[in-house]
C-alpha cells in the first residue's frame, strides 16, 4: 500500500488534471489488461517492473479506476519525447524512493562545494581547466540512498540541503543528456582519469573513484559552463556504497541551450 509521502506526491502532479479527459475508450480494447498495458507504456519509458507496479498501485489506492490507468499515466507523462514531464517523474521517484527505503538500500552521504571554496587554476593537455580547492567551510552535506544519480538529488531529493542543492544544479532536461545543466566537477581525490565511466561501474571493478565521460556525454559537457578537467554530468553519475562521503564541486554558472530550442506549443 502506498505511503503517506507517494499519495501526497500523487495529490501534487494529479491536482490540475481532469481526469475524465484521461478515461480510456472502450472501442478497439486490446487483449490485454488496462494494468498491463500501463506496465507496458511504463516499462517502455524505463521505469522498472517495481517502480512501474507502484505506480499503478498509488493510481488505484487514489481512486483511479482500472479502465483510466493508460490515459492518466500518459496524461502525466507528458510530451516525454522532448523530457516534458507532466508528474509522472515525481511521483515515480517517490515510489522509488519507498522501495528503497523498503529494500533496506544504505544512506550515503554527498559534500557540495559551491564556487566559493574552489577555483580553476591553468589547464591540462586538453585544454580544460585544473580545478583547486581552497576550503571546505561552505560545503554541504546532502544525505541520499545508494543507486540515485546527481541530478536527482536536486530533481527529487527530499532530505535536509536538498532545497540548497537546486539552487545549483537546473537539470533541464530532466536528466536525457541533452544538456548540461547538471554539470558538476568531481573532487580531484574522487576522480581516475584513467578510466571509463562504464570500467569504472563494471562489476569486478575498484568503484572508488568516477571515471572518465562517455563520448556522447563529453559532447554536452564541452557547451557546459567553464568545462574542467573533472567535470561530469550529475545524471550519469549514480552513487554507490563505495562512494559514501563524495565530494563534488559546483560551477559558478550553468549554460541551459534548452532556452534557445523552440518548441512548438
Amino acid at each position: 500500500m502506498p505511503t503517506e509521502s507517494v499519495r501526497n506526491a500523487f495529490n501534487k502532479t494529479s491536482k490540475n488534471f481532469n481526469l475524465r479527459k484521461f478515461s480510456v475508450s472502450k472501442d478497439g480494447s486490446s487483449a490485454q489488461s488496462p494494468t498491463q498495458q500501463t506496465t507496458a507504456f511504463l516499462l517502455s519509458l524505463g521505469y522498472s517492473n517495481a517502480v512501474s507496479k507502484g505506480i499503478i498501485d498509488a493510481l488505484i489506492q487514489n481512486g483511479i479506476p482500472h479502465s483510466s490507468l493508460l490515459g492518466m499515466v500518459k496524461g502525466l507523462a507528458g510530451r516525454y519525447e522532448v523530457g516534458e514531464d507532466a508528474g509522472l517523474e515525481t511521483l515515480a521517484a517517490s515510489v522509488k524512493k519507498e522501495l528503497e527505503t523498503m529494500q533496506g538500500k544504505e544512506q550515503l552521504k554527498v559534500w557540495f562545494l559551491p564556487s566559493t571554496g574552489w577555483s580553476s587554476e591553468g589547464e591540462d593537455d586538453d585544454g580544460f581547466g585544473i580545478p583547486t580547492i581552497h576550503s571546505m567551510d561552505r560545503a554541504f552535506p546532502v544525505q541520499v540512498h545508494e543507486g540515485t544519480n546527481l541530478a536527482d538529488i536536486a530533481r527529487f531529493g527530499t532530505s535536509e540541503n536538498c532545497d540548497v542543492l537546486r539552487e545549483y544544479l537546473e537539470c533541464a532536461c530532466n536528466g536525457i543528456m541533452a544538456c548540461s545543466t547538471c554539470h558538476v566537477v568531481v573532487h580531484p581525490e574522487w576522480f581516475d582519469s584513467t578510466k571509463p565511466s562504464d570500467e569504472v561501474s563494471a562489476s569486478g571493478v575498484d568503484q572508488s573513484k568516477i571515471g572518465t565521460p562517455t563520448e556522447a556525454e563529453q559532447d554536452m559537457l564541452d557547451l557546459a559552463f567553464e568545462p574542467q578537467s573533472t567535470s561530469r554530468l550529475g545524471c550519469q553519475i549514480t552513487l554507490t556504497k563505495a562512494l559514501d562521503g563524495l565530494v563534488i564541486l559546483l560551477p559558478e554558472g550553468s549554460n541551459n541551450l534548452m532556452d534557445d530550442i523552440p518548441f512548438d506549443g
